[in-house]
């Protein structure tokens, strides 16, 4: 099961309960917050990433 709480239509739907994914969500959630873009770019790289490593989905 996925789902996509993101109201970013670019942002990948991610697997439910996945520590990985979770973790960079909430580094994205901080980033935002602190108004660093180049880290919410980042974390969206790496969870990109790891959901075509770790869960088979292509961006």
């Amino acid at each position: 099961m996925t789902h996509n709480t993101d109201t970013d239509p670019n942002t990948p739907t991610k697997p439910v309960g996945c520590p990985v994914c979770q973790e960079l969500d909430q580094a994205e959630a901080v980033a935002r917050t602190e108004w660093d873009a180049s880290k919410v770019t980042d974390c969206r790289v790496l969870r990109a990433r790891h959901l075509a490593a770790e869960h088979g989905e292509q961006s």
